[in-house]
């Protein structure tokens, strides 16, 4: 029996990285199955993306671009996703690369089990020139999944689905739990999770079909305590969104505790339970990142909490 393979929408936000976004486009260009189409959308970049991008428009008239202030990755994605036609969205940032056979083999997996929501796979990396290399912390954190077997406290303990580039989603997904939180760190992370707590199943292709580019602008690089705080953000949203719900009340203390050794592990207790209390305070605003926001004492506390 023949499967009816689902149509593809690559959505690609821009943000000065105009070493590298030529390379990223090559990379879907040449995917085995080619997607319906390419979206990119430049994030208000200061550098020559802009005039690279013009280069690739011209040789690839078909290609859906536009810029627009910068928002962040977050919101530049949501502004591709909203704009996007194919049954599936698959994203790629603009310093990474797809392998050939991506956005095939994902598309497989997810025309084969409507039960599947979203693909990742495997991961490897290469620095600013293109050369392969190592990343110990990946491996680190892949090996204690693969030891633990669940998915959600190995992603709370280290995200090592890594970006945005590796999903590869149906689209109908996002108007189920929502599009990509305003969070400028950790917006892979909290979608991953929010797809888990609404019983979303991930797929993981364990042959590395992704390339993350590791060089010295890399976001996650910035500033230490931010990401700290967007990190115990995104799990203490995980928690108490999942405590509310039958399966997950099920999993019982034991599971409880290992949460808890997580965090501790990562010094993550306090700005969890800062989290906890604010949540709480606000009954009606749910967790709403942008609640607290607009709270300055709040982000003052969390900054010197989270230093």
């Amino acid at each position: 029996m023949t499967v009816n393979m689902p149509t593809i929408s690559v959505v690609i936000p821009l943000y000065n990285h105009e070493k590298y976004i030529r390379a990223a486009v090559e990379s879907v260009l040449g995917q085995d199955l080619k997607p319906t189409e390419i979206i990119i959308v430049n994030d208000g970049s200061r550098d020559g993306s802009e005039r690279i991008m013009a280069d690739i428009l011209h040789h690839h008239p078909d290609i859906i671009f536009w810029s627009q202030p910068n928002q962040g990755a977050s919101q530049a994605i949501n502004a591709g996703i909203h704009r996007a036609t194919g049954d599936l969205v698959a994203i790629l940032n603009s310093d990474d690369c797809y392998h050939p056979q991506r956005l095939k083999q994902c598309a497989q997996v997810l025309a084969a089990s409507t039960n599947i929501a979203a693909v990742t796979t495997a991961i490897d990396f290469m620095d600013a020139g293109g050369a392969k290399v190592k990343n110990r912390w990946y491996e680190s954190n892949r090996s204690f999944y693969d030891k633990e077997k669940d998915l959600p406290l190995a992603l709370m303990n280290g995200n090592f689905f890594m970006t945005t580039s590796n999903i590869v989603v149906r689209r109908s997904v996002f108007q189920d739990i929502g599009y990509f939180s305003p969070l400028r760190y950790v917006h892979d992370l909290d979608f991953f999770l929010r797809l888990l707590v609404h019983g979303k199943t991930i797929h993981l292709i364990d042959d590395p079909l992704l390339s993350y580019r590791i060089h010295a602008k890399n976001t996650i690089r910035e500033e230490h305590a931010s990401v700290r705080a967007e990190w115990a953000f995104a799990c203490a949203r995980f928690i108490v969104t999942a405590r509310g719900l039958p399966e997950w009340r099920e999993k019982g203390w034991d599971y409880v505790d290992r949460f808890n050794r997580i965090m501790e592990k990562h010094s993550l207790s306090r700005l969890l339970n800062i989290f906890f209390i604010f949540f709480a305070s606000r009954p009606s605003a749910g967790c709403d990142i942008n609640r607290f926001d607009e709270d300055a004492q709040f982000l003052k506390l969390l900054h010197q909490v989270a230093q």
